[in-house]
């Protein structure tokens, strides 16, 4: 039984930053679209019954795999809006077990970010 499809998933969150990638040949000379470095990252958190390796294991791959989604569909999103490419070019996933106190609970805390290199539309796309 995943935690999705009991709607166990507590939260998630999207942080998004732009950087300008460095030019290698220098400003003068860059010439067709502009590549950007695009860094974004999700969090979620998932509930657990208890600290068995079975539920840590199930948990982890629920929490992994929704992490994967979200960074696939991600160049679909940036396409949408702002690039003209994307690739994505590195990507990494964390779980951490915490406990929260009020009311007691054991939840598995799932974080991702995936860096991808665009080349930003033109204002006339």
């Amino acid at each position: 039984m995943s935690p999705r499809k009991h709607g166990r998933l507590l939260s998630a969150t999207l942080a998004t930053g732009l950087l300008l990638a460095p030019s290698i040949a220098g400003a003068g000379a860059l010439q067709g679209p502009e590549v950007v470095n695009v860094n974004v990252n999700f969090s979620s958190q998932l509930p657990l019954s208890d600290l068995s390796d079975e539920t840590l294991a199930r948990a982890q791959k629920a929490g992994r795999k929704l992490i994967y989604r979200m960074i696939r569909d991600e160049c679909d999103v940036l396409k949408s809006v702002v690039a003209r490419t994307c690739r994505l070019t590195n990507l990494n996933v964390n779980a951490q077990v915490r406990t929260q106190h009020n009311p007691p609970t054991l939840q598995l805390y799932i974080n991702g970010g995936g860096n991808f290199s665009i080349t930003l539309k033109g204002e006339d796309e």
